[in-house]
């Protein structure tokens, strides 16, 4: 690649069974299903002593991206030398479109089928995945979702388990928590095909999504506006005159993230004012290296259908001399404590809960439900900041708009990027919203106003009765994970030296949200579970760091699917988060 000049500068998812369909070894099974919550929950343990600032991460992220095939899933605290996989791995990403999973022939049975079950019952689904030539697929690797619901309780559940068989199967395990009419939701939503050129996208055009600067112009009253990113190789194929541009530098000093723009010619690097999101450029660029067999396949979650229709619902009676109870946990007391920090994110056996009557109940802890008194009690003599993307910014929003009353609001200059501070003086509670730093898909922001979170957690100096909520995903899907792992590790690093100087500093972290499924594949839910994934594997466990975790709560729900999910989800989140602050009514 050609050496850039660059200019430094700081700134701020009908056909009879097989034979062999329903011979599957119970041994298997439970061997694949605990070395799937082994890796799930595996993570290091962290180092309390003090953590060096992280070491300027462009070597490891951007020297050479157009080479990368993929990354280890597996997280590593080498920051100096990009993961490596194996060749096999590699020449397995692309695979063809003409054998790709196709929803109407693929099928579902429940196993142990029958037309009553009872209350706390598990029911144990096959998913038979086939080709549009109703051929049976003998690999994995398609992105699935299960889930039961009944839409007259306003109920609904994840599935306990989904594993992949790697033989064209899957087998999912349910356990029933309400009485009535259940129905069973079976979703692909991206076939094995379009999950390997997902990847291989992620991994080798790692500065996809495009943004550009705005620089004050020569003129009065004139503006120059120039593409920037997280790379020097941004837009690569389509824009190849980049490589002998001069770029401004404006990689964060402490931490080394980088972020560039391509120099102006009028001016100077000193003239950049606002940051811009631009979609536009983004699409098109996108055409340059997606085929027309990916835009056909790149379909929307479609529903696998039930091979005996009596399959697709059923009822769920209560258990003898329980005739009053609607619903249950179907767990001991003792498998659901206190609310703590200490705590997993994720039952090591079920789903994290259900809904039922649009109220979450948690298998992870006891979840307590908040009127506005209970929370205004909770709060009282509080300051709390959610630092992070708009999903986070609905948190404050709930409370500082609809649960609160009498709140003074300062509303900053940018709606959607804050900074927001709402001040409930009555009860001494402080409410504030900032967002975090590049990359940024929002529009017309003062350059001055963006701040990493890893910064921001420094700059915190009186941190008495204080509560830092977190949450970074959204505007990541559209870089790799080794950028994002980095990312996280510095905010780690951040959290140790906080607690150093505060030990009774409060942290959550929440986690990624499903959402609906656009036209733009950077925004896709398999990119949104990866990188929900990896923030997991980071923080659970981590002293002194609560994980909330919402994906299950936001698959299912009757309300649907959006990166910003209804307020009915939203009420249920913020449950969740108080309990953590609150665990004792």
């Amino acid at each position: 690649m050609t050496k850039h000049e660059t200019v430094h500068l700081d700134a701020s998812r009908s056909a009879a069974v097989p034979k062999d369909f329903k011979s599957k070894s119970l041994c298997m099974l439970t061997l694949l299903m605990v070395t799937s919550y082994a890796l799930l929950w595996l993570s290091g343990t962290p180092n309390m002593t003090m953590p060096p600032r992280l070491p300027n991460i462009k070597a490891s992220f951007l020297t050479h991206p157009l080479n990368i095939t993929t990354t280890d899933m597996s997280y590593t605290s080498d920051h100096t030398t990009a993961a490596q996989s194996t060749t096999k791995h590699a020449k397995e990403q692309l695979t063809s479109f003409e054998q790709a999973t196709d929803p109407s022939t693929s099928f579902y049975i429940i196993v142990n089928y029958k037309e009553n079950y009872t209350l706390c019952d598990v029911i144990e689904i096959t998913i038979q995945l086939r080709t549009s030539d109703n051929q049976t697929k003998s690999h994995g690797g398609d992105f699935i979702w299960v889930w039961v619901y009944d839409a007259t309780q306003r109920a609904s559940s994840t599935a306990d388990a989904i594993i992949d068989n790697h033989d064209g199967t899957f087998t999912a395990k349910v356990t029933l928590r309400w009485t009535g009419q259940t129905t069973v939701g079976v979703s692909l939503v991206h076939s094995r095909e379009i999950v390997s050129r997902l990847r291989h996208f992620r991994e080798t055009y790692p500065a996809r999504y495009s943004y550009r600067g705005n620089f004050t112009g020569p003129t009065q009253n004139k503006t120059v506006q120039q593409s920037c990113h997280v790379s020097q190789e941004m837009y690569v194929p389509i824009q190849e005159r980049y490589r002998n541009m001069t770029f401004c530098d404006y990689s964060d000093p402490k931490t080394g993230f980088p972020w560039f723009c391509v120099k102006p010619q009028e001016v100077g690097c000193e003239k950049y004012i606002r940051h811009y999101a631009d979609r536009g450029s983004a699409i098109e660029f996108h055409k340059t290296f997606t085929s027309a067999d990916f835009v056909k396949n790149y379909l929307r979650p479609s529903p696998i259908t039930p091979l005996y229709m009596s399959h697709a619902d059923f009822m769920v009676e209560p258990d003898f001399g329980e005739t009053n109870m609607t619903s249950a946990t179907c767990l001991s007391s003792n498998e659901r404590p206190l609310c703590t920090s200490e705590l997993p994110s994720r039952h090591s056996q079920y789903t994290p809960g259900f809904y039922h009557q649009d109220t979450w109940t948690s298998h992870i802890c006891k979840n307590r439900h908040f009127t506005s008194s209970d929370v205004i009690e909770c709060l009282q003599n509080q300051t709390i900041h959610f630092i992070g993307d708009s999903t986070l910014r609905q948190w404050y929003e709930y409370l500082a708009r609809y649960v609160l009353k009498d709140v003074q609001e300062t509303v900053g200059p940018h709606e959607k990027f804050g900074p927001h501070v709402a001040i409930e003086k009555a009860n001494n509670i402080s409410i504030y919203f900032n967002f975090h730093g590049y990359p940024i898909a929002l529009r017309d922001i003062d350059v001055k106003q963006i701040h990493y979170v890893s910064e921001q957690l420094d700059s915190f100096t009186n941190l008495d009765n204080t509560i830092i909520c977190l949450c970074l995903w959204a505007h990541f899907t559209a870089t790799n994970l080794r950028y994002y792992k980095d990312r996280l590790q510095s905010i780690k690093d951040s959290i140790v030296r906080l607690r150093l100087r505060n030990p009774n500093v409060r942290i959550l972290i929440k986690s990624a949200n499903t959402r609906s499924h656009p036209p733009n594949f950077d925004r896709s839910n398999w990119y949104a579970w990866e990188i929900h994934k990896v923030m997991k594997q980071f923080f659970s466990g981590f002293p002194g760091v609560t994980v909330i975790d919402v994906w299950d709560m936001t698959i299912g729900h009757r309300t649907g699917y959006d990166l910003h999910p209804a307020i009915e989800i939203i009420s249920q989140e913020m449950d969740m988060f108080l309990s953590f602050l609150c665990p004792v009514e």
